[in-house]
């Protein structure tokens, strides 16, 4: 089974349920700027999680930050 993660634009923040958990726990994006930046989407892939993110004025993304279910924490970014 794997992890369910969505962006909560309106706390700045990652609600993810673990694989084989049924609880909600979050994952602070302190490094996202709402008022900047848009998330486009968040892409599961094993124990990472992505969130692809780009200007309000961009028609895709142009940035990736990554996340893990193992550690509830990352925010390192990669250009795409």
């Amino acid at each position: 089974m794997s992890g369910f993660a969505v962006y909560d634009a309106s706390n700045n923040r990652l609600d993810v349920i673990r694989p084989n958990e049924n609880t909600t726990r979050h994952i602070k994006c302190n490094n996202l700027n709402p008022s900047a930046d848009k998330v486009f989407g968040v892409e599961i892939s094993g124990d990472e999680i992505w969130v692809f993110v780009g200007p309000h004025n961009n028609s895709r993304p142009n940035k990736k930050y990554i996340y893990f279910f193992s550690s509830l924490s990352g925010g390192s970014s990669r250009s795409i």
